[in-house]
């Protein structure tokens, strides 16, 4: 029996162990305060947990997705090349945000929230790696900078074919419809860096940080927008335009 009972043992699943490192990044009073006092709200309503827990891990970021890929196309649709390749650098953007990120959390080393406080409230399953920066608000920041971007740019708002709108005049419908994706995807990713707090996943700096991580170097490969239009200009006579644009006369 004892023979069996070390070969059930040596079977088993072992647990992986938590990563050690720093308890929690400055500023450490304000960072911790916030968390605790959001941990606090968290048990006062419990009527959310059920939406906050599927918000914080997959709806949040699905519906930031959406909204992303309704803006491409709405510019594929308006046959806005130029606005569609800015797009696209900006989902890359955000890619590239995300690899970074790893680094970024390796180098810092900061342990999650529930691994300094056990007691807090926690609405998602406890990982074993580093809280700082969040992943998830990196993808929020990434996608809205994208959006903000194209809305930004002055070409957006020129009449003519050979800028970012192509036909959308300034102040027309279609032009408004990109301003509001852009506001929606604000606000939802904005929810998102709370309900990543309000499970107890992260820190609030943890979240501000990968927002605005993420939104820089979403503006840093924005920087590349010249090569990105000079393929869209290339590529929007062949076959690959259609990537791009529907097909038809502007």
């Amino acid at each position: 029996m004892n023979a069996l009972a070390a070969a059930q043992i040596s079977l088993s699943p072992k647990p992986v162990p938590a990563p050690s490192g720093v308890r929690v990044l400055p500023p450490r009073g304000l960072n911790t305060s916030i968390y605790l006092d959001l941990n606090h709200f968290s048990r006062q309503t419990a009527w959310a947990h059920s939406f906050m827990h599927a918000y914080a891990l997959w709806l949040g970021p699905v519906l930031l997705a959406a909204v992303f890929v309704v803006a491409y196309a709405l510019a594929w649709w308006r046959r806005a090349p130029r606005a569609a390749a800015l797009l696209v650098l900006g989902g890359i953007g955000t890619i590239v945000a995300l690899g970074l990120n790893q680094l970024i959390a390796h180098g810092a080393e900061e342990l999650r929230p529930y691994a300094t406080h056990p007691h807090v409230l926690v609405l998602v399953a406890k990982a074993n790696d580093y809280s700082f920066p969040s992943d998830h608000s990196v993808v929020a920041g990434g996608l809205t900078a994208s959006l903000l971007l194209v809305v930004g740019t002055a070409a957006w708002r020129r009449g003519t074919a050979r800028h970012l709108a192509g036909s959308w005049g300034r102040g027309s419908a279609k032009s408004a419809a990109i301003w509001v994706l852009a506001v929606v995807n604000i606000v939802l990713g904005l929810f998102l860096c709370f309900a990543r707090v309000y499970v107890g996943a992260h820190y609030p700096g943890d979240v501000v940080a990968g927002y605005l991580f993420s939104s820089l170097v979403v503006v840093v490969v924005s920087l590349l927008r010249p090569l990105a239009f000079w393929l869209a200009d290339a590529l929007e006579p062949t076959v690959f335009g259609l990537i791009l644009q529907r097909p038809g006369v502007a």
